[in-house]
């Protein structure tokens, strides 16, 4: 008899551990992946398979600097951020004053402000097929 309500006790002890890391999980999936507080700010066309978005976080108070960030993908005339929520910014930064152009497979980004992040490549499907442009990019620091 007791070794009954022992088992039952440690299952229902076991049942709620179990509950509570599920819900721990999914607290953290909700704040931590939720997609970011953009808006759009423009789109350049930069060669016939790659186009540049810039968006904009709004979430920031008078303490969060303007945080810009750019992106390569197809020319799409859908809804952009929908499509962007899913995607990782190739450059982060302060500015969206940018002068960039592509020949080929290269991008090249001139930017004059802080860069937050930048990684030199990037991926991403034009009708099935993959493109992955090489980015070059030249970065005018500022003091403020």
């Amino acid at each position: 008899m007791q070794r009954n309500t022992v088992i039952k006790r440690l299952h229902c002890l076991l049942t709620t551990i179990l509950l509570l890391v599920v819900c721990g999980f999914l607290t953290y999936q909700y704040y931590f992946n939720a997609s970011p507080h953009d808006s759009f700010v423009s789109k350049q066309k930069l060669s016939d398979t790659v186009t540049l978005y810039i968006t904009k976080y709004d979430d920031g108070d008078a303490t969060v600097s303007d945080v810009y960030r750019f992106y390569l993908d197809k020319d799409n005339s859908g809804n952009i951020m929908k499509a962007l929520e899913e995607r990782s910014p190739f450059l982060e930064a302060d500015t969206s004053n940018v002068t960039a152009s592509a020949y080929g497979n290269t991008v090249n980004v001139k930017i004059t402000g802080k860069v937050y992040s930048f990684t030199n490549s990037d991926l991403f499907y034009a009708d099935g097929v993959a493109i992955m442009p090489v980015i070059n990019l030249i970065a005018n620091g500022i003091r403020n």
